[in-house]
């Protein structure tokens, strides 16, 4: 085997597994929670680009052969695009048959944290990233929050990869807020009963914080009952249309039953502009999950915007921080540095014609 460099090992979460040694491919598989089959696949692939293509097209027929999950790790030797390696020759046709190999076996990439390279050679001029952790689609769908970060380079050329699958908690997600709630009578006035209703001794910053989480609370209880009264209403004034139309059918209709149904009808027609309201606004995360039929094609995109959106740390004095409470803080620091007034003392205008509103 024609390869170089020394060998960046893999460490497996504690499972059982059975191990098939292949040439430059180590596949171990074994069961998690829920016997759920998880396999993994250790490449280290060859210099030569030649013999790296042979071995795609080896893996492509190993991951058709896997039953279950799984995740190809190691060290490919190649790259996906010219942002991945510097000060390294790119071979654009080598990196074009890499991408399709890994758009054949359907794999996903999630977002690197604690650095953009893994390689780096022994003088310390050369930088790639050619070390992968590929997991497959419903690998992704199962933890779109898992976190990929790079190590710290110990002894060897290549930095260790670490795949986290714990969740990180930022906090409460946002509240949903529907801009049709304005239009329902009474909305506005019972969300002011509330606010002035709302009492609470302590911090200001914590006494908002829980006022936010009371009244999206009162708001909750408030809509179910609404929902429940407006979804009655519509269901009677639907039969009330379909009433008259059987009518028809017998004896023509008065001019009070077609007045009585014309109102049903812009009651019902009402009620639907509603729901159409609703569902463009919150189209945008529904899609993906309700309201297409090929439901798998775009979970998998939502799922990968997901994780590759996702801030699971932040590089900070020299380590990686992962702490949600220390990435908020420094986030929320760097930001009020660049809102800072950059002058303090202005000239200011001196203009006593102009009419105030206010002192």
């Amino acid at each position: 085997m024609d390869m170089a460099g020394r060998v960046a090992g893999v460490v497996p979460t504690v499972m059982v597994f059975e191990k098939f040694p292949q040439e430059q491919v180590l596949h171990e598989s074994g069961c998690m929670a829920a016997q759920v089959v998880l396999n993994v696949v250790n490449v280290y692939a060859p210099n030569d680009p030649v013999d790296r293509r042979a071995l795609w097209v080896e893996l492509l027929t190993v991951r058709r052969s896997l039953a279950g999950l799984c995740v190809f790790v190691g060290d490919f030797n190649e790259v996906r695009d010219m942002s991945e390696r510097l000060n390294s020759d790119f071979v654009a046709s080598s990196a074009e048959v890499f991408n399709r190999f890994i758009d054949n076996v359907e794999l996903c990439v999630y977002q690197m944290g604690g650095g953009s390279f893994t390689y780096v050679s022994d003088k310390g001029d050369k930088f790639s990233k050619i070390d992968s952790v590929l997991v497959c689609k419903g690998f992704m769908d199962s933890w779109p929050g898992a976190s990929l970060n790079v190590l710290p380079k110990g002894c060897s050329d290549h930095r260790p990869l670490l795949l986290g699958m714990i969740p990180v908690d930022y906090g409460h997600i946002p509240f949903r807020f529907f801009n049709s709630w304005w239009e329902i009578p009474g909305f506005v006035d019972f969300v002011e009963t509330c606010c002035a209703r709302f009492r609470f001794r302590g911090p200001p910053d914590l006494a908002l914080v829980t006022k936010f989480r009371w009244l999206k609370n009162r708001i909750k209880d408030w809509l179910e009952v609404k929902k429940k009264e407006t979804t009655g209403l519509y269901e009677v004034n639907k039969r009330k249309i379909q009433l008259p139309e059987a009518v028809a059918v017998l004896r023509p209709l008065s001019q009070r039953e077609l007045e009585e149904r014309a109102e049903c009808m812009v009651m019902v027609e009402a009620f639907e502009i509603v729901k159409q309201k609703d569902a463009r606004q919150k189209a945008r995360v529904k899609w993906a999950v309700d309201c297409d039929d090929n439901k798998a094609y775009f979970h998998g995109i939502f799922n990968a915007n997901l994780s590759s959106n996702r801030l699971h740390g932040l590089m900070f004095q020299g380590s990686w921080v992962c702490n949600p409470t220390v990435v908020k803080g420094e986030v929320f620091d760097f930001f009020v540095t660049r809102f800072l007034e950059p002058v303090i003392n202005r000239p200011v205008i001196v203009c006593p014609c102009i009419s105030y509103l206010t002192n």
